[in-house]
C-alpha cells in the first residue's frame, strides 16, 4: 500500500499542526479541525496520534512555550 506524502507528513508534530490549521479554516472550533485530522491520521495507520483533543493541546502549548 502507497501511503501519499500529504498522509506521511502527519507522523511528525509539524505535519500535524499544519494540517489542523488546515482544517481550522474550513471549520467552527478547533476540536473539530483536530478530530478531522486525527480521522485522516486513523484511516492511514489505524490509530489515533493523540489521546485527545487535550493532549493535543498540551503538546502545541508546550511548542509555542518553548520557542520563547
Amino acid at each position: 500500500m502507497k501511503i501519499p506524502l500529504k498522509i506521511l507528513v502527519l507522523l511528525s508534530l509539524k505535519g500535524f499542526e499544519k494540517r489542523f490549521y488546515y482544517y481550522s479554516k474550513n471549520v467552527k472550533t478547533y476540536i473539530q479541525a483536530y478530530e478531522k485530522t486525527e480521522q485522516e491520521y486513523k484511516q492511514y495507520f489505524g490509530k489515533n496520534k493523540y489521546s485527545s483533543y487535550d493532549s493535543f493541546r498540551v503538546v502545541m502549548n508546550r511548542k509555542i512555550k518553548n520557542r520563547k
